[in-house]
């Protein structure tokens, strides 16, 4: 199949993925007869040198090496794990049909917002009460976005998937360098801990840098930021006197519990990466206060980031979550900000804090089914609204949310209104002032200058 990697690009990835049981292509079942010897011209049992593992293993014999070959499995398990979910959603979709995708998504998108700003700038009747109005615009907004989001989901499938086969091939080519690497370490007779860890290799000459600089010169703030990181070094929980850590903007799936090493650590920024979770050992950072791992894939919290209890900002927006850890709103009695945007979020307790309002934006979360609030001195929404449940509070936030979008939009027509009387009155004064000072310079020249000498011509008429 089309997922498969290609042996004459990537001939030792192919031979690699095709000794991996779940991987290979099984062959159909030969049938013969017990009573009939196999002929010659069958190939069974026999050593076919033409075909292209036998030619790969002539030419690089260290692949007959088990070692060389596990740790070659191992390097790959990314590609193969991939693979299988490509095998599972399907061939790569054709340009035509990914660019008539993302053309249909601008125009929802473009048709999402005429349709917002209709309903913000319609008018209401004058038999319609303004909160039964309110709820009625909200009511509409949110049938709106969701018949947006229904026709969207087909085309951002398409678009999706061809992102997906994108970035696999994309791992199929560095899949075959770290291959190659491991065997040039074999051929160089390197230790087996040597040639086969990939993540070592992962590891580029200016991380390392950092690294050592880090520890000669005692460094409290390390940016990592965009560097297509993959691996984030156990030697970074060894830097004791971190304050300020930026991982964000790679490609890192995992943060190792070495992390919990950083024990003068306030900020971690781990945000726009492919982390799936975290490590319970993130529970002992003990001074941490700023936490963002939003634009992830994170499932779930761990329970041990309660411990955390220096925390004032949590960002988790963007991500997968279903729930957050029971005793966040109990345990976490500094948290200020918590960012939850974007997820779809089902169950939410923040009681025992000093939230003064929820975020304007609480309105969005439609899977919210249970919300805890209590011990805290709440005034948006009021209590009164929350004691009726999640529904409530959500229509309630939706029509705060709308009334904001509405004074936005009055502030802008006064501005411009503003701008447009104003530049008028600049050019009418501006018009008068260059009346007014002709005016007088012509009345200084009347009144003011020294007399004129008589004109002869008048003098011969007298």
């Amino acid at each position: 199949m089309a997922m498969d990697p290609n042996p004459k690009s990537f001939p030792i990835l192919s031979y690699v993925m095709a000794r991996i049981p779940s991987l290979s292509p099984r062959p159909p079942p030969t049938e013969f007869d017990i009573e009939q010897p196999a002929s010659p011209s069958s190939g069974h049992g026999r050593f076919d040198p033409s075909s292209s593992s036998s030619r790969i293993v002539h030419e690089m014999p260290h692949l007959s090496d088990p070692k060389v070959l596990a740790s070659m499995t191992t390097a790959i398990s990314d590609v193969a794990q991939t693979r299988s979910v490509l095998k599972t959603l399907g061939e790569r979709p054709d340009h035509e049909a990914v660019d008539t995708a993302k053309a249909r998504l601008v125009d929802i998108e473009v048709n999402l917002s005429a349709k917002l700003q209709e309903i913000v700038l319609s008018s209401r009747p004058a038999d319609v009460e303004l909160l039964e109005w309110r709820a009625h615009l909200a009511e509409k907004e949110n049938e709106c976005r969701q018949a947006a989001d229904k026709e969207k989901q087909v085309y951002k499938a398409i678009v999706q998937l061809d992102e997906m086969h994108e970035a696999y091939e994309r791992m199929l080519k560095e899949a075959e360098e770290r291959l190659v690497k491991i065997y040039e370490s074999a051929e160089r007779g390197l230790p087996e801990e040597e040639q086969l860890d990939p993540v070592s290799e992962e590891v580029n000459e200016e991380v390392a840098k950092i690294l050592q600089d880090a520890n000669e010169k005692e460094m409290d703030r390390i940016s990592l930021t965009g560097r297509r990181l993959r691996f984030l070094p156990e030697e970074f929980g060894h830097i004791r006197g971190l304050v300020v850590l930026d991982i964000s903007s790679n490609q890192l799936q995992i943060i190792p519990d070495s992390i919990s090493g950083l024990e003068n650590l306030e900020e971690l920024n781990a945000s726009s990466n492919l982390l799936e979770s975290l490590p319970d050992s993130i529970g002992l950072l003990q001074k941490l206060k700023l936490l963002n791992v939003s634009a992830n894939k994170l499932h779930a919290l761990p329970d041990t980031i309660c411990h955390c209890r220096s925390l004032v900002e949590l960002d988790v927006s963007f991500n997968s979550l279903t729930y957050l850890p029971t005793n966040i709103g109990l345990e976490l009695v500094n948290l200020e900000k918590l960012a939850v945007q974007l997820n779809n979020l089902r169950e939410l307790d923040l009681s025992n804090n000093q939230i003064h309002a929820l975020p304007d934006t609480f309105g969005h979360l439609e899977n919210l089914k249970k919300l805890n609030v209590e011990q805290n001195p709440l005034t948006v929404p009021p209590m009164e609204v929350v004691s009726k449940g999640p529904d409530a509070v959500r229509t309630f936030m939706s029509k705060r949310w709308l009334e904001i979008l509405q004074e936005e939009d009055r502030k802008r027509t006064l501005e411009m209104d503003e701008q447009t009387q104003t530049g008028w009155l600049t050019r009418s004064t501006s018009w008068l002032k260059t009346y007014v000072s002709g005016v007088s310079e012509t009345v200084s020249g009347i009144v003011g200058s020294p007399k004129s000498p008589r004109d002869p011509y008048l003098d011969q008429q007298l």
